[in-house]
Order: structure tokens, then C-alpha cells, then sequence
């Protein structure tokens, strides 16, 4: 099992590297393509570099220090970008606003004694830094919060960024209750573009959340 996943990484990247170079760069709004950048630590950087180098111009992060080294990852994407003659526009990177409890205590980047919505800005404005770029393509909500007033304190906060062109799309990250996904998007009013799980036994594989989101034009990421 081990070989065969080996190979059909291997033809997945040759295949790739045979695309013509404006491929991924006609499907910048939807990259195909994705890298994440969890738990790669002090790799992070020269990864990222070699995950662009080989076609993948989606690169997904968060600013959770955790799990996550968000500014390696501008690290990367700038070396591989002055690598390659590439621009700002021809990548796509996603990020995240995750809640207080998916913080090491010691290691939080906003101030925790801030209200809700200011966490949010102080936690795009980190990406922002991190990334070393004036705008995101696609923000995600990294999990729910404890409360639906809670929830859309975040959700309008992130809306806003939106509205001031700081941000292009926003999410929602680890959503499994099909019933939470479905009162997140009617009460939206800049609807989540996309929704990305895990896609594992325990969810039953999201089947009912895989047909909302290809019903309303969402992309699911796994």
C-alpha cells in the first residue's frame, strides 16, 4: 500500500510538471492544487518553496502557532515566487482565524483579553504580516464557536474584511454538523466559499454536507 501511494504521488507530480505554465495560473480563483502546511515546523519554508516548484499554487495555513509556522510560509511562497518570475496574483493562500481553545495558552497571536471581533482583526492583520502580503485569498473559520452570537461576531468581523478588500473569500473550517453548516450560510450575508473537513470515517465521510456544498457552488476541501 505503502509503494502504491508512493506511485500515484509520483504521477500526480510528473503530471503536473507537464502542465503548461499557465495552467494553474487560469485557475487562480479555484487553484486544484493544494499544499498544507500543518505540523512541518522549521521545514515549513523549504517546503512550501518545493510544493510550488512542483505546481502547487494553493497554499493553505492558519495563524495558529500549534500547529502551524504561518510566516515560514510567506518565507516559501516569496523564495519560490522570485524563484519562478512568479507574482503576488498567481498563488492562492488560504489562511485561518482559529478561537482561543486552539491556542498553546502560551502562544496566542492576538490579544486574548480583546473582545471577540478585535481577536479577529488582530489575527488577520498577524497573517497579513506572516504572509507577507496586502490581501488574502481565502480566510477560513477555523472551527465553530461556542455560541451562534459568538459565531457571528467572527463571521461578520470576517465579512468586513471583505467589504475592505483585505480578503478575497471567506470559510469555514472543521463545520461536521450538516445542520451548523446549513444555518451558517443562511444567516450569512457574504456566504462561505468554501468548506474544508477532514474526510474521514468518523464524519461519515460528510456525504450530506458534500451534496449542500456542490448545491450552493461551494468547494469542499479535504
Amino acid at each position: 500500500m505503502k509503494t502504491r501511494k508512493t506511485l500515484l504521488l509520483a504521477l500526480l507530480v510528473a503530471v503536473t510538471c507537464l502542465l503548461p505554465s499557465s495552467f494553474a495560473l487560469n485557475l487562480k480563483d479555484r487553484p486544484v492544487l493544494k499544499y498544507g502546511t500543518a505540523w512541518k515546523k522549521e521545514k515549513t519554508a523549504k517546503l512550501v518553496q518545493k510544493a510550488i516548484n512542483a505546481g502547487f499554487y494553493h497554499i493553505d495555513t492558519a495563524c495558529q502557532p500549534r500547529h502551524y509556522r504561518e510566516d515560514l510560509v510567506g518565507v516559501g511562497w516569496r523564495a519560490a515566487a522570485n524563484e519562478l518570475n512568479l507574482k503576488r496574483e498567481d498563488l492562492w493562500l488560504q489562511t485561518k482565524f482559529s478561537g482561543l481553545s486552539a491556542h498553546d495558552p502560551s502562544n496566542v497571536p492576538y490579544d486574548d483579553q480583546s473582545p471577540l471581533e478585535e481577536r479577529v482583526r488582530q489575527s488577520l492583520a498577524k497573517s497579513l504580516l506572516n504572509l507577507q502580503t496586502e490581501y488574502i485569498d481565502s480566510w477560513l473559520m477555523h472551527g465553530p464557536e461556542n455560541n451562534w452570537d459568538d459565531h457571528f461576531k467572527v463571521w461578520r468581523t470576517m465579512e468586513e474584511a471583505v467589504d475592505e478588500g483585505k480578503v478575497r473569500q471567506i470559510g469555514l473550517s472543521n463545520f461536521y454538523r450538516l445542520e451548523d453548516v446549513v444555518w451558517a450560510y443562511d444567516n450569512a450575508r457574504i456566504k462561505p466559499a468554501v468548506i474544508q473537513n477532514r474526510f474521514y470515517k468518523d464524519s461519515g465521510h460528510d456525504v450530506k454536507i458534500r451534496a449542500f456544498c456542490k448545491e450552493k457552488d461551494i468547494e469542499y476541501q479535504s
